[in-house]
């Protein structure tokens, strides 16, 4: 079995190998693509290390790459976890062929945590749909997956349909709000009827958290046809008690209270549901635009001339 914990005799080949600056820069540029915070750093505290990751990764010379060896070596994590990091390291080492493979084969690194680090590290170096070749993986135990998820959603060279891909092959837990509120805006993105039953499947203060973002969603759109498709779709939606409830506040005196068009949708949900126009001040005062000479105001009188008295 491989020496891992020695430098000299993982490098054999080339003791005292380094980074060339293409790889050190392109690393770098990485870094500020992704926010300063690559999944190389979150293995790194994973492992305890608590020094910042970017002080250490990329390493400049031999020496650096030598003390980032060593600290890892010497961190209290179990050998597998250090084992991947170092695998890590060595996939940066394209002057040397095959390296990581070698140094995977003879540390006898589980098959899993290579293909966690191989995906991890695709995608810290830009390169998605093979990072989700790996990240995918059925054999593969779910980790950072919030993480991923979001990075996916946040990064502008990403596809948006590989984060689609991503969740529907690993059904990220969405405890991070970020990650949930991202999702769900993609979502809402693809398909207003999807991102209505996406919120109603999460529990309590989040389902109602993301059914007022649907609705304010749907009326800070400028006007346009497809805003009106948008809104028609929405108020025909088979709202549960709670969330008709939900709909009044927050067209009424919430986040949708101040947005064109929202008092329009609760009058036409009131009067497709059969229920009074007429018990709120801001709905009876409601004349809305004149189409071919109607105004809300008609409707409402024509309402109330049909109603048996």
């Amino acid at each position: 079995m491989l020496n891992w914990h020695d430098f000299d005799a993982v490098f054999q080949p080339k003791t005292d190998y380094a980074y060339d600056s293409r790889t050190v820069e392109t690393i770098i540029r990485h870094r500020k693509e992704f926010g300063d915070q690559l999944f190389f750093d979150r293995i790194w505290r994973t492992i305890g290390l608590t020094r910042p990751a970017r002080n250490n990764y990329p390493p400049r010379s031999n020496q650096d790459l030598r003390n980032l060896w060593s600290k890892v070596v010497q961190s209290t994590a179990p050998d597998e976890q250090k084992l991947a990091l170092l695998y890590y390291l060595l996939r940066d080492c394209r002057q040397l062929p095959n390296s990581d493979s070698n140094f995977a084969r003879r540390t006898y690194l589980p098959r899993r945590w290579q293909l966690l680090v191989a995906g991890l590290w695709e995608l810290d170096h830009g390169q998605f749909s093979r990072a989700l070749e790996h990240l995918t993986d059925p054999s593969l135990t779910p980790t950072f997956t919030d993480e991923i998820l979001l990075t996916l959603l946040r990064h502008p060279k990403c596809d948006p349909s590989l984060a689609t891909a991503y969740y529907v092959a690993m059904s990220p837990p969405l405890e991070d709000p970020a990650a949930l509120e991202a999702y769900f805006g993609l979502v809402m993105t693809n398909s207003l009827v999807e991102a209505y039953y996406f919120a109603q499947r999460q529990s309590g203060t989040k389902h109602k958290m993301l059914f007022e973002k649907l609705v304010v969603s749907v009326h800070q759109d400028n006007p346009s046809p497809s805003r009106s498709e948008r809104a028609t779709l929405l108020v025909g939606m088979p709202l549960t008690v709670e969330e008709e409830a939900w709909f009044e506040r927050c067209i009424l005196d919430g986040a949708a209270s101040k947005l064109p068009g929202a008092k329009d949708s609760l009058m036409v949900r009131r009067i497709i549901t059969g229920r009074s126009t007429s018990d709120s001040t801001a709905l009876s005062r409601l004349k809305g635009d004149s189409i071919g000479g109607i105004n809300w105001e008609n409707v409402k009188a024509g309402i109330a001339d049909a109603v048996p008295q």
